[in-house]
């Protein structure tokens, strides 16, 4: 099945030593950007399998070169291509995952862009916002700021992220939000 395929090779990155994100960025992020894809996929009707093939590729360019995370969204997309390619997958469907993954870095408004494109967005966005651990480590230790500075970049992320998430998005996660912004705000 394509999805395991997809799944077991994103897998297989997150755990090499090279990877800066660490391997618990599989568990950490990957899989919950999956997983928002299929609860909005089924709530907008959007094709579940470009969305979840998607979603295990959204990243990769910064799984395999940290350095790439300000173009990821462009290298991901092109890394999706050359894999997706090798193993088979149709044209037509690839080329739907490339612009999923191409418009990931911003939650996009329904009507905004095909609707693949706006169920990854917005579940990227989730994830960041339900998932503070890994967020905040990833700001401590990967980015390396200190406390004052990493705490308010990540509330920053949050709040920019939960005004941009289109409404059915927001009742997924809106006590989780609420809470943690409550929490960060102190």
């Amino acid at each position: 099945m394509i999805y395991n395929t997809v799944k077991d090779y994103v897998k297989e990155l997150c755990g090499k030593p090279e990877n800066f994100l660490t391997a618990s960025f599989f568990n950490e992020h990957v899989l919950i950007v999956a997983d928002y894809c299929n609860q909005l996929s089924r709530l907008l009707t959007a094709d579940n399998e470009i969305v979840c093939i998607s979603a295990y590729l959204h990243d990769v360019s910064a799984i395999l070169d940290f350095k790439t995370l300000a173009t990821h969204n462009i290298n991901s997309s092109e890394i999706a291509e050359s894999f997706l390619m090798k193993i088979g997958y149709p044209d037509d469907k690839v080329v739907r995952i490339k612009q999923c993954i191409m418009n990931h870095t911003t939650p996009i408004r329904i009507g905004e862009r095909a609707i693949e494109d706006v169920v990854l967005s917005n579940a990227d966005a989730i994830s960041q916002i339900i998932n503070p651990a890994f967020w905040l480590y990833f700001v401590f230790k990967i980015r390396n700021m200190g406390f004052e500075d990493g705490k308010l970049w990540y509330l920053n992320k949050i709040n920019t992220n939960w005004n941009l998430l289109i409404d059915p998005a927001k009742k997924l996660i809106e006590d989780k939000y609420l809470l943690l912004n409550k929490c960060l705000s102190k």
